[in-house]
């Protein structure tokens, strides 16, 4: 019985015409990310501290790009 050849080199093929995107560090826009996301609430008594740093860290990033609330930066307010 003779082996056919493998067609696994069709896979990349496949995705690129999908519009699959395999690479999770691509940025999203901007548009997309407030359509998806939004600010997490948090208990303070029980989670931890690291916990509320990451959420508040999320929701200043929602805050600042989905809302135009920005905080200047000190390169900014110097000029």
């Amino acid at each position: 019985m003779k082996n056919k050849p493998s067609k696994l080199w069709l896979l990349p093929i496949l995705f690129g015409l999908s519009g699959c995107v395999l690479d999770s560090t691509a940025p999203a826009v901007v548009s997309d990310y407030c359509k998806i996301t939004k600010p997490i609430s948090y208990d303070s008594l029980k989670d931890t501290a690291e916990t509320i740093a990451e959420i508040e860290a999320h929701n200043s990033r929602y805050i600042c790009v989905c809302e135009h609330d920005c905080p200047v930066d000190a390169k900014s307010a110097k000029n």
